[in-house]
């Protein structure tokens, strides 16, 4: 499942404690939240000003501590 359809599926409390989880850095946080409200890759690096691959590389290291939680059972796939 792509990432920004799986967010946009949480409810605020799964999201919230889904953030804490991350431990998400300064710059990871925007693209977390706007990917949570379902904005393109290009939406959100319009309104976050930053290129597009930029935004890829945020998502891949937000989708890699994802992952991380998932393979150590904090969270289920």
């Amino acid at each position: 499942m792509r990432l920004g359809k799986y967010l946009s599926s949480l409810t605020k409390p799964e999201l919230e404690e889904l953030r804490e989880l991350l431990n998400l850095s300064d710059d990871e946080y925007p693209i977390f939240d706007e990917l949570s409200h379902g904005r393109s890759k290009v939406c959100i690096a319009d309104r976050c000003k930053i290129c597009v691959s930029t935004v890829d590389n945020r998502i891949r290291a937000i989708r890699n501590k994802l992952e991380r939680l998932q393979n150590g059972g904090v969270i289920g796939g």
